[in-house]
């Protein structure tokens, strides 16, 4: 009998872990993309001679975490001192693929190694450097968030501290 019911329970106990969400399923109920990386300082000088200098070198990575092609349009990235709350443009972004989101402009492509570019059109650094003074530093908003200086809408936050020339920090 105690046998019995021993095996009912571990049983019901591989049935509930079972029942546990995968980390796929964790990150899709968060929203179908998320921030994996950001590059918030580019390698050298930001400005010389009062010209913007490798505005596509300043970047974040974003990661479709679903098993559909997810169209990047209205997910607003965001930061604390509300610089960069301008929606992503639409670009379709395969299941499983990431994505460089840059700064600068340029045309949203997929490269020969099979990473996938999309460009914000700003003719200015706008990720801070020194993120110390602000907690989250990079989020990335759900479409139709306001682009209000708040969490609301929130589903994929990155932080960094003081950022190095040319570092790329996983979130």
């Amino acid at each position: 009998m105690n046998r019995a019911i021993r095996v009912v329970a571990l049983a019901t106990a591989a049935l509930s872990l079972a029942a546990l969400p995968t980390n796929a399923q964790a990150a899709s109920t968060t929203g179908a993309l998320m921030i994996t990386h950001v590059r918030p300082n580019t390698a050298g000088a930001d400005v010389r001679d009062g010209r913007q200098l490798n505005l596509n070198g300043e970047y974040f990575i974003i990661k479709n975490v679903t098993s559909r092609t997810v169209n990047t349009g209205g997910y607003v990235p965001d930061i604390a001192s509300n610089t960069y709350g301008r929606a992503l443009p639409a670009y379709s972004l395969p299941a499983g693929a990431k994505a460089y989101v840059h700064t600068g402009s340029g045309t949203n492509h997929r490269d020969r190694s099979g990473w996938h570019h999309i460009y914000r059109g700003y003719a200015r650094h706008v990720l801070p450097n020194d993120g110390r003074s602000r907690n989250p530093d990079l989020r990335l908003k759900t479409p139709g968030s306001p682009d209000n200086n708040t969490s609301t809408g929130s589903i994929s936050p990155c932080n960094w501290n003081l950022a190095a020339d040319g570092t790329t920090y996983a979130c």
